[in-house]
């Protein structure tokens, strides 16, 4: 009858709020546990914003690497000057021959002359800034046709 008589012990001494958790971490000098969860989580939060953020740049920024067979649209930017030989920025992203040369005829009001039989299976990716002389010549080099100029 040991164990009943603990148990009467216990009963007749309790006292509601005598015996406190966090009373007994201050005890040992260990901070409540309670007052380090609100930093905790704020740590957590701050760490997760930033890991998303982070996430978001990476994705948004993605590019692959290997060969895009689609052709872009070749854009005119500007002009850069005026006279007889008008310099202007143009670029071509993996565009066949015959859209550079159409490209090409449209932006500089010019007529060229010199297209292989096979000029779909040429592709350009250059961003050119100049005269229409100077691109072909450049064009010529680079795929190694023979196109010329004519003005209209």
């Amino acid at each position: 009858m040991k164990k009943r008589d603990d148990i009467d012990f216990i009963a007749r001494h309790y006292r509601h709020g005598r015996f406190s958790v966090n009373d007994g971490w201050k005890r040992l000098g260990i901070d409540s546990p309670s007052r380090l969860r609100p930093i905790r989580t704020a740590a957590a939060v701050a760490v997760a914003v930033v890991m998303t953020a982070a996430a978001a740049l990476i994705y948004h920024n993605y590019q692959p690497i290997g060969n895009d067979t689609t052709p872009e649209a070749p854009t005119c930017v500007e002009n850069i000057n005026t006279g007889a030989e008008i310099a202007k920025v143009i670029d071509f992203e993996n565009t066949p021959l015959t859209q550079v040369v159409e490209q090409i005829e449209r932006v500089y009001e010019v007529k060229v002359t010199g297209m292989p039989a096979d000029a779909d299976t040429y592709r350009l990716s250059l961003h050119y800034e100049g005269t229409a002389t100077d691109l072909l010549e450049t064009i010529n080099e680079i795929l190694g046709t023979d196109l010329k100029l004519e003005e209209q």
